[in-house]
């Protein structure tokens, strides 16, 4: 593959500093100087040609193909126009001298495709080289850098001229129709047209081009620049030039003229002609092209916001946003969005102003296309009047309603990278600001999400991609997930602004692969199995948590390690000699006569985790992980409205592991009951906490749910306190920092053998100490009497 030269000369020594958003103390030169480059890209100007003629063309359709670069915070932004007979190149290149690939950048996806209303609308190529390295800089500033636009076999050169930061139209010169292919193999040009109207309307041209000359022209060759209505065959310009001396693959001619209104019209409307051929062989050797917009990728937007002087004028914080591009045949496509309009306000008037004259000239009238909080159209005869301060940044889109708002864009690269720009408008340029993605797996209460901080700014604009790429589960979130873009002050914590993110196309190469018997679901919820939370009728609850069902009152669920668990309500047995009643939304009956006791409306309940209970009702315990507990019964008082517990005594059966004795003292160790655990309805004695609840929470404490004013100090250790049972001490948390952990007491060895030793001496066992029953310690002896006997 030939590989294909790009010359880079700045056009524009800029004395200011381009502050990069990473601060630095030195910056670099050519971040001063550098900024705009242009290129012409054709069969004459690659890389390999050593101003030779090439044997061999790859380039048999003759495609031609301009280029225009912005060296930017240290980003390079590339924009291609290509030949209407090509199709949109697969790769992009850049190269250095000696030919080795700099970097690659692919151009669309299988078939040609690329996901961008733009690009397929205008038909140019746009991207953007993300933190150019230092030493390709040099390589930039030096004119050392080369470029390859790739179909298949497909080479070109990269040129430059002078006249970007005026530019407004541009034309790419291609053989013309009825030329000499074998003299203009690999010919071609690019053109940079600027106009004025300040004083009088005047139009200045560019061209960079090649291929115009006969082997025997070496000095001083005229040719002929004509600007054309085509349909009409009018002239509108015509001039001859001279080339001092011809050059193989880049030669610059320029030329300036007075024009009327009207041809300017034609020209901001893409209806002229721009011409170049030899005036030795004007019928064989001849560029031509039609004037079109601006080469360069452009979307222009602003945001809607109100001034600080009108802010008592808009108190419905109406707010909105606007972008708009021009496409190749001088027409502007624009789309403005208005939020939270007042009530009582059918539509807002929309108009486009000049600004650049202290007038204030009003340019077009774009509501009688506003509907439905849009206002989308195209302004197909476009005026000279318009180009010169959208170009300028002086087109102002006027709602005449004014608040805070934000307008950003996101994307994902095909590295999994992030890269986000955000322009806010109505917060003033002196506050600092933080931007941060939060991603949902789904719009439900409770949803986990991922928190992600993007960056720290001040002003009204941010631009940025984090270094590292995103993770698997934050790239399932931004693909399929809802996302939600929010700024907050940084010293007050307080949103500001939040966006919904829609729309984000991840690269297929960034996708977790699936196959045809692997598909994903929105109901497979991984990302609450992750987590530990769970999913539930619609909703996602945090691990250890209990809840009653939506769907079934007397349903009790808890969370854990990710599954949800159920129990449904088993109803005490009552013995009411007035008869029993079932009140509406109880699951267990009450005694008639409690319902009859007089008190307040909104006192006529008592709640126990989190369920509601009537006055004069019985119900089990529901507790986790073992769900109703059918050995303990309690009943809300209906005097008082309180929750008394108790352990049943008639059902020991069942209830073996709440037998109602405190301890056990019997003759046979090995006996097969389990210990019982005591029965506490009083929270443990706490010692007098020294600090505020306030700083021990600040050090590293955990809050204590049964008694919030004596919190758990960082690295302390302590029992559980549970409403019914008490203090459960076969259980053991620890608090570090913020964060407890809580593990169950293991029936070991040792502790069998103490239970036992107790037993055979006969001395009164408290059941608080031990966590084991006999039937485990009889195992327990058995595995360890086996591993004994087999060794």
């Amino acid at each position: 593959m030939a590989k294909n030269k790009m010359a880079t000369i700045p056009f524009l020594k800029n004395p200011d500093v381009i502050q990069d958003i990473v601060p630095q103390n030195i910056i670099d030169e050519e971040e001063k100087s550098v900024k705009h480059y242009a290129a012409l890209l054709s069969g004459r100007s690659s890389l390999v040609l050593k101003n030779e003629p090439s044997a061999h063309d790859p380039n048999k359709n003759n495609v031609v193909a301009t280029g225009r670069f912005t060296f930017h915070k240290k980003n390079l932004h590339y924009s291609f126009y290509i030949s209407e007979k090509a199709a949109r190149p697969r790769a992009l290149h850049f190269l250095d001298e000696e030919g080795n690939i700099l970097e690659e950048f692919a151009l669309s996806y299988a078939g040609g495709l690329v996901n961008s209303v733009y690009q397929n609308a205008t038909r140019k190529v746009c991207g953007v080289w993300k933190r150019l390295p230092k030493e390709y800089r040099k390589f930039l500033k030096q004119e050392k850098m080369y470029v390859v636009l790739i179909w298949g076999v497909k080479d070109a050169e990269f040129t430059l001229s002078g006249q970007l930061m005026s530019e407004q139209f541009s034309s790419l010169l291609e053989p013309a129709p009825g030329t000499d292919p074998t003299m203009m193999t690999g010919a071609g040009g690019t053109a940079i047209v600027s106009t004025s109207t300040s004083v009088s309307p005047s139009i200045h041209i560019a061209i960079v081009f090649n291929g115009l000359f006969t082997p025997e022209e070496t000095s001083k060759v005229s040719l002929n620049i004509s600007l054309t209505l085509d349909e009409k065959k009018q002239i509108i310009l015509q001039e001859d030039v001279k080339v001092p001396k011809p050059a193989t693959d880049l030669n610059l001619i320029e030329m300036s003229s007075p024009v009327t209104p009207a041809h300017l019209r034609l020209l901001t409307r893409g209806r002229l002609l721009l011409s170049v051929s030899s005036s030795s062989k004007p019928e064989a050797l001849r560029l031509s092209g039609t004037v079109i917009t601006k080469a360069s990728c452009e979307l222009f937007q602003t945001t809607l916001a109100s001034s600080q002087s009108d802010r008592e004028g808009n108190p419905h914080g109406t707010s909105g946003l606007a972008w708009m591009y021009l496409n190749n045949q001088g027409s502007l496509i624009y789309s403005v969005q208005i939020d939270s309009l007042p009530p009582k306000q059918q539509y807002p008037i929309i108009t486009l102003v000049d600004i650049s004259t202290k007038r204030r000239t009003e340019l077009e009238d774009l509501t009688p296309y506003f509907h439905d909080g849009w206002a989308n159209g195209t302004l197909d005869k476009l005026s000279p009047k318009i180009l010169e301060p959208l170009y300028s940044g002086k087109l102002d889109v006027n709602a005449r309603i004014q608040a805070v708002v934000g307008l950003a864009w996101v994307s994902v690269d095909s590295e999994c990278h992030l890269h986000y720009d955000v322009f806010i408008s109505g917060l003033g340029n002196d506050r600092k600001l933080e931007l941060y993605m939060e991603m949902y797996p789904m719009i439900a209460p409770g949803a986990p999400f991922i928190s992600k901080y993007l960056e720290e700014f001040q002003g009204n604009q941010v631009e940025g991609s984090p270094v590292e790429a995103l993770t698997k589960e934050e790239l399932n979130r931004l693909d399929s997930g809802v996302n939600f873009l929010k700024v907050r002050d940084r010293n007050t914590r307080v949103i500001l602004l939040t966006a919904t993110v829609t729309k984000v196309k991840v690269p297929p190469s960034c996708r977790p692969p699936f196959t045809d018997n692997n598909v994903p679901t929105l109901f497979d919820h991984q990302e609450a199995i992750a987590t530990g939370e769970c999913f539930y009728e619609d909703k996602f609850y945090k691990e250890e948590t209990s809840w009653v069902s939506s769907r079934d009152p007397c349903k009790m669920c808890f969370c854990q390690n990710g599954v949800s668990r159920c129990d449904v309500m088993t109803c005490p047995a009552i013995n009411c000699p007035s008869g029993n009643v079932t009140l509406k939304g109880d699951c267990c009956p009450v005694c008639a006569q409690e319902t009859n006791v007089s008190r307040e409306p909104s006192m006529q309940i008592c709640i126990f985790n989190g369920k509601s209970y009537s006055p004069g009702s019985k119900f089990h315990p529901f507790l986790i992980p073992t769900g109703f507990d059918l050995c303990t019964e309690c009943s809300c008082d209906p005097k008082y409205l309180e929750i008394k517990c108790t352990r049943l005594n008639d059902n020991e059966k069942s209830c073996c592991k709440n037998c109602n004795k405190s301890a056990v003292n019997v003759d046979n160790p090995m006996n097969d009951d389990q210990l019982q655990m005591p029965v506490n309805l009083t929270p443990p004695k706490e010692e007098t906490a020294t600090k505020s609840t306030e700083l021990i929470l600040m050090e590293g404490g955990c809050k204590n749910l049964n008694n919030p004013k004596k919190p758990y100090q960082n690295g302390s250790e302590y029992h559980p306190f549970i409403d019914s049972l008490g203090e459960y001490k076969c259980v053991t948390c620890k608090c570090n920092n913020g964060q407890q952990t809580c593990r169950r007491q293991h029936c070991d060895f040792p502790t069998c053998k103490k239970m036992i030793e107790m037993k055979r001496k006969k001395i009164p066992i408290n059941n608080s100490e031990f966590c084991c029953s006999m039937k485990e310690c009889r195992r327990i002896r058995h595995r360890k009497n086996h591993r004994s006997h087999n060794s």
